[in-house]
C-alpha cells in the first residue's frame, strides 16, 4: 500500500531524523486523547469499528476529502513557490516525527507566515497510529495541534447537545481558558483542536482574542496521513 505523504510529509521526515531525539512532550501539554461526540453522531457512523462500551471506537476518515484537498493545496503551494515567497512550515526536531507515515488520519499542520518567532521556535511531533499532537514552543507561546480519530459516546443531554452544535460560520469552537485561546472542530470524520497558551496571557494579544487562533485554524495544511494496507 502506498503511504499517503504530501511533499511537505517528506520534509517532516527528513528534518526529524537529522535532530537531537526528544523522548517526552512538553511538560505544559495537556490533551484529551478522545474527540467527546455524541451517540446520535456515532450512530450515523455505520462503517465506525465496532468496541465495548466505554471503550474508545475507531471513526472512518474520509480519504477521498483529504486527498482531494491535498492535491487542490499542492497546487497552490506550487503557484506560491513560483513566486518564491512560499509560507514558512513547522518542521519538527525529534526522531519521532518520522512515525507520522503510520499515522491513519490526515495530519494537520499551521501555516507558519504569520508569526514572528525569535528565536526560531521548538517544534515538536508526536504522531501515533489515531493521534498525533504537534507543539510549536517559542516567544513565551505555545501552540499545540491535535487531532484524533478516536471517540467516545457521551450522554446526549441538552447541554452536551448545545456544545458540540456551537459553531461559528468557520465551523470552529472557540472558547477561552485561564492560558490562552483554544479552538475545535471536526474535518475528514476526525476531532482537531488548536491551542494558543501564552506566559503572559492578560497582557499578549496573541492570546487575548481569537484572532491569531482563528488564522491559524484556517491555515492548516495536510502534511502526511494514511489509511494503511487496503484503505
Amino acid at each position: 500500500m502506498r503511504k499517503f505523504l504530501t511533499p511537505l510529509a517528506l520534509a517532516l521526515l527528513a528534518s526529524s531524523g537529522t535532530q537531537a531525539q526528544t523522548s517526552a512532550p512538553p511538560r505544559n501539554m495537556t490533551f484529551q486523547p478522545v474527540a467527546q461526540l455524541s451517540q446520535a453522531s456515532l450512530q450515523r457512523q455505520p462503517t465506525a469499528e465496532p468496541a465495548s462500551p466505554g471503550s474508545p471506537r475507531t471513526m472512518p476518515i474520509d480519504w477521498d476529502q483529504a486527498r482531494a484537498d491535498a492535491r487542490r493545496q499542492a497546487n497552490i503551494g506550487a503557484e506560491i513557490a513560483a513566486t518564491r515567497l512560499a509560507p514558512a512550515l513547522p518542521r519538527p526536531s525529534n526522531r519521532q516525527a518520522a512515525q507520522v507515515a503510520n499515522t491513519r488520519l490526515p495530519v494537520l499542520v499551521p501555516n507558519m507566515a504569520s508569526l514572528s518567532s525569535s528565536p526560531e521556535p521548538t517544534v515538536l511531533l508526536f504522531p501515533q497510529p489515531d493521534f498525533y499532537t504537534l507543539s510549536i514552543m517559542g516567544d513565551g507561546l505555545v501552540i499545540e495541534v491535535f487531532g484524533t480519530r478516536l471517540a467516545h459516546a457521551v450522554a446526549p443531554d441538552a447541554l452536551t447537545a448545545r456544545q458540540l452544535r456551537a459553531t461559528d460560520p468557520d465551523a470552529l469552537r472557540i472558547s477561552a481558558t485561564e492560558y490562552g485561546q483554544v479552538a475545535d472542530f471536526n474535518r475528514y470524520g476526525a476531532a482537531y483542536t488548536v491551542t494558543l497558551e501564552c506566559d503572559n496571557p492578560q497582557s499578549d494579544p496573541r492570546c487575548a482574542d481569537d484572532v491569531l487562533v482563528r488564522r491559524l485554524a484556517r491555515s492548516l495544511v495536510i502534511a502526511a496521513g494514511s489509511p494503511g494496507e487496503g484503505g
